[in-house]
Order: structure tokens, then sequence, then C-alpha cells
């Protein structure tokens, strides 16, 4: 009886953990191990006119990452039967997407769903939010594979695909609407029945995203090389292949999406780079490249935020 009670105040607590939070507090103690053990190679690094070339060369790629992610998710917005000629979806996300900083990281989804829902359906507009980190979630398991040739990795990364064809597709967004729903009911003052229930404006006819889907591999693509350029700064790059670079990349990047605890997935994008190429590479150039890389990829968010303000202030 005893150990019964146990076991049920054991699991009870366990329940109770933020396992996001968890992950992030484990993932910021081990950077901030690896920072402390190679804080004296890491003050030797030094930065010359090439490295800031580099730099200032992923910052380049990292801001077109962002303007493309934003067209990859104007596209999916008419992929599933919406046409909105009254907001610019694009302004929209480049304004938003700053917000993913903020603590909780839900924050840029519930100031798009405000401003959609005020063109849309509540469905269409929570559906059009749902399905973005989604998608953005395929076009990264695309490159997972391509540290070496294995068949078995590659049909169960690719087979993420489809998740995207109608049965599927609509089996997953009713599971996350449902799941996701508080995130906006708590935040407005609709009834969480309206974001569950179907809508008339609902369409019939549901299309495979190929279009936004390579737009958004694209995305990846170029983010991935926003993060090369921070490497080869560190003159790192020539160290590794290629494959195995951008696959470790995409798996980082995908679990920093996936662990939103903290703004952008700081730490934990981090982490994972550390231990899938701590054993590859020279662990203070490697330190050095990603607090640049992140350095670069805010700058970056900072930039494209500001790209309609400015062109408002200069009435371009």
């Amino acid at each position: 009886m005893i150990e019964i009670i146990r076991n049920n105040l054991f699991f009870g607590l366990i329940s109770k953990i933020n396992i996001k939070l968890l992950i992030t507090l484990v993932c910021f103690a081990f950077l901030g191990t690896s920072i402390y053990g190679n804080f004296e190679s890491l003050s030797a690094q030094t930065i010359t006119r090439q490295d800031i070339s580099w730099l200032l060369l992923g910052i380049v790629f990292s801001f077109l990452s962002i303007i493309i992610n934003a067209y990859a998710w104007k596209l999916l917005i008419n992929n599933i039967g919406c046409s909105i000629n009254n907001l610019n979806i694009v302004r929209l996300f480049l304004a938003t997407n700053i917000y993913k900083y903020l603590p909780g990281g839900i924050w840029h989804f519930v100031s798009r769903y405000n401003t959609l829902r005020l063109e849309l359906s509540n469905q269409k507009s929570i559906e059009s939010i749902l399905l973005e980190p989604i998608l953005m979630l395929v076009a990264g398991f695309i490159f997972i594979p391509f540290r070496g040739f294995n068949l078995s990795l590659y049909i169960l990364c690719w087979s993420s695909t489809l998740l995207f064809f109608p049965s599927f597709r609509q089996f997953l967004i009713k599971k996350l609407r449902k799941m996701k729903a508080k995130v906006f009911t708590n935040n407005d003052n609709i009834k969480e029945i309206n974001l569950l229930q179907n809508s008339q404006n609902t369409s019939k006819r549901v299309l495979y995203p190929y279009g936004p889907l390579f737009v958004e591999i694209l995305f990846v693509l170029f983010r991935f090389m926003g993060f090369l350029c921070c490497i080869n700064a560190f003159s790192i790059g020539s160290l590794i292949s290629q494959g195995e670079l951008i696959s470790s990349f995409s798996l980082a990047w995908i679990i920093g999406l996936i662990v939103p605890a903290a703004p952008g997935g700081l730490g934990v994008f981090e982490s994972v780079i550390l231990f899938a190429l701590g054993s590859h590479l020279p662990e203070a150039p490697l330190l050095a490249s990603l607090l640049c890389y992140r350095l670069v990829s805010t700058v970056s968010d900072i930039l494209a935020a500001l790209i309609y303000p400015v062109k408002k202030l200069f009435k371009i």
C-alpha cells in the first residue's frame, strides 16, 4: 500500500514538471559547462576582416531565409483555400516573427491569429498557423539523412511528407486544434468551442502543398548557409563533410523548434550541435561559431522585422 502511494506521488510529481523547461535548463547547463571549460580557448579566438566578411554573408543568408519563410507561409495559406486581398501576409509574418523571442515562444502565433481571424474564419486562422511549423519540421527532416546513405533513415525522415496527404492532414489538424486551442482562447474572448467547430468557409478540396514545401526546403537550406558561413569564419568547415554538417544542423534546428521553452530555441540548438559535432570539430572554434550564429540569426530577425517600418518611414 505504501509502495503504491509512493509511486502515485512520484508519477504525480513527474506529470507536473514542465518537460520542455527541464530540457531547456539541461541544455543551458550543458552549454554553460562547455563555455566554462573552454573559456581560455574562446578568449584566444580572433576575428579578422575575412571572418567578418563571412559573418556578414551569414547575416545575408539568414535574412533571405526569413523572407523565403514568409513567402512559404503565404503559399500555404493559399493552399488551404484562403485568399486574403486586404492583408499583406509577408508583412504580417515579418512583423510578428520577432515575437518568438518573448518568453513562452507562442506570441508570434497568437499575434498572427489575432490578425488573421479578422479576415478568415477561426478554423482557417488556426489551421494556417498550426500547419506552418509542421511544414518547417517536414522540410527540416528532408536533410537529416544526408550524413550518409542509410536507407531506413531516408524512409523514416522522408515519410514525414505523408503528413500533408488529405487524410493525415485533416487528422493532424483536428488533433492539434484540440491541443492548442487554449493557447488562443487564453488570449482573447473567443470561446474554445468556436475554435473547434466546423466552419462553412472550410475548403472541401484539400491539395498537397507542393509549392509551400519546396519553398520551405529552400528556407532551411538558406538557414543552413547562414550557419555554414559562421563555421567558415572560424576555419572549421573543411574539417567535416557538408552532408554531416547539414544533417546535424537540421536535427538541432528541429529540436530547437519543438522545445520552445527558451526564446528562439536558445541553448537547445547550440547544445544539440555540440553533442553531435563536438567529437568531430575543435570545441572552442565550434562554440565561437555557435555564439556568432546566434548573434547572426538574431540580427537577421531584427532586420527582417524592420523592412516595412523602414519602407513606411522613407515612403519607399
